[in-house]
């Protein structure tokens, strides 16, 4: 029998195994050196590995050698290698001559003793052009990509290049790409990337990735061109399915007013992350979820800041809606990790949530039951009274309810609290903080018993790199006993 005449299945299965071999056997890793010599300089040089291969480098590496069989077989390769595409800026304005330019001919490379390097300019922006180029002259290349990654390429002439790009990858559906292309790209532009008109051809997953720039980029006059695409009724967000918001910058950054504007035809969102972003408040945020409250899924707002536990100001809502209310007001949503400005019992008050999983709420402060004539919820500000006290020990009380009643229908779900600089863990009746100046305060007497807290302070609490000492876990009687006894400040 002729290989050909295999069913599909069983000749994809044994290319898929043929390229994972050759992506196995080849190189993985790719050569730098130490430094290059200057003219007139004896410097010796010593090789390096300089980092590993990207996938979808290897992706292509694998499959050459498939590609030179016949046509059906460079098809396959081709929808195997180019269904991710990573489009990177180069870093350096090096190189050095031994290196060869493929990595097929690395084992060549290793046995070299005596090396040199030669100072040779790269353009950094030749990837990008370079695979522009193709995509525009080969329309049957472009089709088979499916996602695109964009990193490193924030000028306004690179953001042209870029919705080239995407405007040439047809089928493509998920996305990633700078911030500024929000700013750079025009209503045209977007609504191609999008497809809307096209549910089949939609785009579903879309990432925004922001950094802050160098002076020198903010001050050039072409990079502060803002198009506002976004306030175009023809842009439509209504087949999106995934959006995410990754990174804090300073240069025209996302802001609630973008989210406002895609409120308003995101109504089909699944998923919604935004992740190290303090220039969006709740009630961007929020207009997403009521744009969306039939389909989401997943709400993941952490807009954490380099101060890590310390998270940026959430923000506030109108007096007329409440936090709690719109959170479990969604029939979907199953993950959720959020930063909000107060937190009271009615958030783990309904049993009809479909939560599950790790459950994380960030809070500044506590909010009453109550409500005032006009329906809004009044806020305390957690002082160590005994009215926040109160709310807090109820707070947590729900929320061991809620993880019960979660736990007969055979869903676990695991619930943190970060308030006042402390993670509660309701299910345990634990809470996880750096209690060493109250112990000393009490001359040992409190706490009665602590053990080691794996959770900070690096790790959960996000304390990167900062000289805060060890956490300890003590019990919930414990920590309120601490209170009434003046060692602890809910602050």
């Amino acid at each position: 029998m002729h290989l050909h005449d295999l069913p599909p299945e069983i000749l994809t299965a044994i290319l898929e195994e043929a390229a994972t071999l050759n992506q196995r056997l080849g190189p993985t890793f790719t050569y730098g050196m130490s430094q290059t010599p200057l003219p007139g300089e004896k410097a010796k040089l010593q090789r390096y590995i300089r980092g590993p291969i990207g996938t979808d480098m290897l992706r292509w590496d694998a499959v050459t050698p498939l590609r030179q069989v016949c046509r059906a077989w460079h098809e396959w390769a081709l929808n195997h290698a180019l269904r991710d595409v990573y489009i990177r800026r180069w870093r350096g304005s090096e190189k050095w001559a031994e290196l060869p330019q493929r990595r097929q001919r690395y084992d060549f490379y290793e046995l070299i003793t005596q090396l040199s390097g030669l100072p040779v300019y790269a353009d950094p922006f030749c990837s990008l052009r370079q695979t522009q180029s193709l995509f525009a002259t080969y329309p049957s290349i472009a089709e088979k990509v499916r996602r695109l990654c964009f990193h490193g390429h924030y000028h306004a002439e690179t953001s042209t290049q870029i919705m080239s790009i995407l405007a040439s990858c047809t089928y493509v559906t998920t996305v990633s790409v700078p911030w500024i292309l929000l700013r750079h790209g025009s209503a045209t532009d977007w609504t191609r990337v999008l497809k809307s008109s096209d549910p089949e051809q939609s785009l579903q997953s879309l990432d925004l990735q922001a950094v802050c720039l160098p002076g020198k980029q903010v001050s050039e006059p072409s990079n502060a061109l803002d198009l506002r695409p976004l306030h175009d009724p023809s842009v439509d967000f209504s087949q999106l399915r995934r959006l995410k918001l990754f990174g804090n910058t300073t240069f025209m950054p996302v802001c609630d007013s973008d989210l406002l504007a895609i409120a308003r035809t995101a109504t089909g969102l699944e998923e919604f992350h935004l992740t190290c972003l303090s220039t969006v408040t709740l009630e961007g945020v929020f207009a997403i979820v009521e744009a969306s409250r039939s389909t989401l899924r997943v709400l993941d707002h952490s807009p954490r800041s380099n101060d890590g536990f310390f998270h940026p100001h959430p923000g506030t809502l109108p007096s007329d809606q409440h936090i709690c209310d719109l959170l479990t007001s969604c029939p979907k949503l199953r993950d959720v990790s959020i930063s909000v400005p107060s937190l009271c019992p009615e958030l783990f008050a309904s049993e009809n949530v479909q939560w599950q999983g790790d459950c994380q709420i960030r809070a500044t402060g506590l909010c009453t039951t109550t409500t005032s004539a006009d329906g809004s919820g009044g806020a305390i500000r957690p002082k160590g009274t005994k009215q926040a006290i109160s709310v807090l020990k109820r707070v947590l009380s729900q929320a061991r309810e809620l993880i019960a009643a979660r736990k007969r229908h055979h869903v676990d779900l695991y619930i943190e609290i970060f308030f006042a600089s402390c993670i509660f863990e309701p299910s345990q009746s634990r809470v996880h903080g750096d209690f060493a100046l109250a112990e000393i305060a009490s001359s040992g007497l409190w706490p009665r018993e602590k053990s080691g807290s794996s959770k900070g302070p690096y790790g959960s609490t996000g304390l990167y790199e900062k000289d805060e000492g060890d956490w300890d876990v003590v019990s919930e009687d414990d920590f309120f006993a601490g209170i009434d006894g003046g060692l602890i400040r809910l602050a």
